[in-house]
């Protein structure tokens, strides 16, 4: 498969011969404005490499790639200049940002060289970021079944706020999904140091102590703490860390996409939260969402406004009563599991995973589990059973 590059130039007989030359090598796309190439590259990019001439009207070649790499910033990026621009170019390269810059006239040989360069450089950030990401979500996902393990409540409080921050997200048109997710499911790991009947009490509204709120307010301090050594980890660290923050504490816009991506997702987890405690608390929907609507000082009109949107009633899916050994991957709880003892073994809307299900069969053969218990599925697998 041909890898696209993007070329832009005023010029319309230089795009047409790039177009000529380059072809059969490369998918070639042009633009012969900065404006129209900001347009193609929201509308077709990613491209592995972008070439721009340095002089245009209305917006130099720096400026423009400089636009660029907020919308595309792993493309690789490509100068083409005069003579009288080769110490811009030059400052432009060291500085960071520049791949590299072309004298023009530039030769057939020396630009199919550098676009093949371009492309291999592209290629090896994209794999290592990946790589990166794969590896921090493996991290991030054996943290999360700890806390299945050793907290059910936690978890279950986890999986909700991950379904909400997750519309959100999808109603609003927002990127950077891959920190949110990462964001919210740490958010409460910190919860490994709270006694479960305590985060239950807290989660039901019931009456706490002192010292019992402390603990909870505490809450992202000790997820800090215990994720602040783990590189590359740093914005959804800063994300846990205001997720009590007030609406109020942070900077005014007048839309979600003006926020930086750090800020938003903090609003979001606050408002997901306060949601999921009300909800929890027995609370009606539409009142938790009203009286959270009101509170403007607490919460981002926007972000609440897009939980109005949200099918709370489930309407996919159906309940079923099961028993430990009719579990899948594909259910929801509908109520705490506990053990034969009273021991609280899952929570109400805990997803069901494997780690989940090998360690109720194990509590199945050993202590015993009070079953059958509420699941929910969905429609088709309701059918089909």
């Amino acid at each position: 498969m041909k890898h696209r590059i993007l070329f832009v130039d005023d010029d319309e007989k230089i795009l047409r011969s790039f177009n000529r030359t380059l072809s059969e090598e490369f998918a070639v796309v042009t633009a012969a404005s900065p404006d129209e190439a900001l347009h193609v590259l929201e509308e077709q990019g990613p491209f592995p490499v972008i070439v721009s001439d340095m002089k245009m009207p209305g917006m130099s070649g720096l400026e423009l790639l400089a636009r660029s790499r907020e919308i595309s910033p792993d493309s690789v990026q490509i100068l083409l200049t005069g003579f009288a621009d080769v110490e811009t170019a030059m400052h432009a390269v060291n500085h960071g940002g520049l791949f590299r810059f072309l004298t023009k006239p530039c030769d057939l040989d020396t630009l199919s060289s550098a676009l093949r360069d371009g492309v291999r450089q592209y290629r090896l950030i994209v794999s290592e970021k990946e790589l990166l990401e794969q590896t921090l979500l493996g991290t991030v996902r054996v943290l999360s079944q700890i806390l299945t393990l050793v907290n059910p409540t936690a978890q279950g409080v986890t999986n909700r706020l991950k379904k909400y921050c997750r519309h959100m997200i999808k109603e609003l048109g927002l990127k950077e999904k891959w920190l949110y997710d990462v964001a919210i499911m740490l958010s409460q790991l910190g919860s490994l140091t709270i006694p479960s009947e305590i985060l239950n009490r807290f989660i039901s509204g019931r009456d706490m102590s002192d010292q019992e709120m402390t603990m909870i307010k505490q809450l992202p301090t000790v997820t800090v703490k215990l994720l602040m050594n783990i590189p590359r980890l740093e914005d959804a660290i800063e994300i846990i860390s205001m997720q009590n923050n007030p609406y109020s504490e942070f900077p005014a816009y007048s839309s979600p996409e003006d926020y930086s991506k750090v800020h938003l997702g903090a609003q979001m987890l606050h408002v997901a939260i306060a949601l999921d405690c009300l909800l929890m608390q027995g609370i009606y929907t539409a009142k938790a969402l009203h009286s959270m609507g009101e509170d403007t000082k607490s919460f981002n009109p926007a972000l609440v406004a897009a939980m109005g949107t949200y099918d709370f009633e489930l309407q996919n899916m159906v309940q079923m009563q099961v028993k430990c050994g009719e579990l899948t991957t594909r259910m929801i709880l509908n109520e705490d599991i506990y053990s034969k003892k009273g021991v609280l073994l899952a929570s109400n809307g805990q997803w069901v995973t494997l780690p989940l299900i090998m360690g109720l069969h194990n509590y199945s053969r050993s202590v015993g589990l009070k079953e059958p218990f509420a699941v929910l599925v969905p429609i088709l697998d309701y059918e089909v059973a």
